[in-house]
């Protein structure tokens, strides 16, 4: 970003953060932040680490360089500023190392033979969540300027609120157990694609009622149960991920949404689906119970249907035709 007064930056920052803010992927988010901290320090490439809660250690999230591209290789040389920036929540200007009385700071530019370094924390009033980091290898005619530094820490202050914004819908969204979306996000993505949806590109959703589970529990406990449904849940997802999204919408009920798409009928896109997640499931078999799927569908437009709840009512009732047909069946209306 070339120089530029405080107020044209401030307006830079607000529309960031706005982006970020109304981001709620939190891999897209971290993605974002790093092009932005990049942007802004005018670095070379950049890396975002997060805390993990339960080992309380930095795990690198995001690695990019300034046209996008992916860091594939970790570098376990800025460590040292990272972990110290992310204890002591204070942050690190580096662009004359020889001047530098920091020495970890000084050690790690030398070592990358780098001619800038920024380590600024990610902290929220009850926790520091990681550190965002950049560095570059190019001479640069300025030094981080008052307008500079306030500029950077700023950003790194509003993402990690939209960090920890986009944790807590994650949080509301997913399941625990399976990593799935949940019902509510199921009808969140639901209604959106009946915004979206019309005649010549139709929208569709499958329920999926696994047959006889109580038996795993039966036979094996309620552990094993939950074993089987993450790797029910894994299955659909390796099915589905191309096609649409996969959610888990009950116990033992899961729901796949098939967003519009031209050119293809939908009815040939939901029996697609439905056909191979029956089939990948009823290669599964658990403490000697073999499991199936029934599997409802409808299709919108289509069914007298106004709301994302009335389409899932409709699917339930399809489902239910195929369940009274016997296990393993699909039904889609």
């Amino acid at each position: 970003m070339p120089q530029e007064s405080f107020d044209e930056r401030l307006i830079w920052l607000l529309q960031v953060s706005r982006n970020m803010l109304a981001t709620r992927d939190l891999d897209r988010l971290l993605a974002l932040i790093t092009d932005a901290f990049i942007e802004a320090s005018e670095a070379d490439r950049g890396f975002l680490l997060l805390r993990d809660r339960e080992t309380g250690k930095l795990v690198q999230r995001v690695a990019r360089t300034a046209d996008g591209k992916n860091v594939t290789e970790s570098e376990a040389r800025i460590s040292t500023v990272a972990n110290r920036v992310a204890k002591e929540k204070k942050p690190v200007f580096a662009t004359d190392t020889a001047a530098q009385d920091d020495l970890a700071a000084r050690r790690s530019i030398d070592e990358l033979r780098l001619k800038m370094m920024v380590c600024v924390p990610l902290s929220i009033e009850t926790e520091t969540l990681g550190v965002i980091y950049a560095d570059g290898k190019t001479s640069l005619d300025k030094v981080f300027t008052n307008t500079n530094r306030r500029t950077l820490e700023m950003l790194a202050d509003h993402a990690a609120a939209a960090i920890e914004n986009a944790r807590m819908f994650e949080r509301a969204t997913n399941d625990p157990l399976t990593g799935l979306p949940n019902n509510s996000y199921f009808i969140l993505q639901l209604s959106k694609a009946m915004r979206e949806a019309s005649t010549d590109s139709a929208a569709g959703i499958l329920l999926l009622d696994v047959d006889a589970f109580k038996r795993v529990n039966m036979a094996a406990g309620a552990e094993a149960g939950d074993r089987a449904l993450v790797d029910i849940a894994s299955t659909l997802q390796d099915v589905a991920r191309a096609d649409g999204l996969v959610a888990r919408y009950g116990s033992d009920k899961f729901a796949i949404l098939l967003p519009p798409e031209q050119g293809t009928s939908i009815v040939v896109r939901l029996r697609d689906v439905a056909e191979r997640a029956r089939a990948a499931v009823a290669t599964k078999s658990y403490h000697g119970v073999q499991l199936s799927v029934s599997i409802g569908g409808v299709t919108y437009p289509g069914p007298a249907a106004t709301s994302a709840p009335d389409l899932v009512a409709l699917a339930d009732d399809q489902l239910a035709r195929a369940r009274a047909r016997g296990p393993g069946e699909v039904e889609i209306g």
